[in-house]
């Protein structure tokens, strides 16, 4: 089973979290405070499948891919190289109440 640890106190990773386990309701949605002091210190998504975990925007891709069919595409996003989709997903997180909080 997979689990993923969002930010509890950002209503975007909760409606990520609640859209994920809408669509696969195995998934298990933790908070990040459940995570060890350098995981948190991260202050990313992390994904857990496998046993192995995924930061970031790895986290993303494989939590939506994980859900199958049509997501499966997204895995397209690997070939954009990891520097590029973290800086992204840095910028984006960084101001998602001004992205999303209007």
């Amino acid at each position: 089973m997979s689990e993923i640890f969002i930010d509890n106190d950002c209503s975007v990773c909760k409606a990520y979290g609640l859209f994920l386990y809408k669509k696969n309701n195995e998934l298990n949605i933790s908070s990040q405070q459940d995570l060890n002091q350098i995981d948190i210190e991260r202050d990313e998504v992390i994904y857990i499948k496998n046993n192995r975990k995924y930061y970031a925007s790895a986290a993303v891709i494989e939590s939506i891919s994980d859900l199958g069919g049509v997501y499966k595409i997204i895995k397209i996003f690997y070939l954009v190289p990891k520097r590029i989709r973290n800086f992204v997903y840095r910028i984006v997180s960084k101001n998602r109440r001004r992205f999303f909080y209007k």
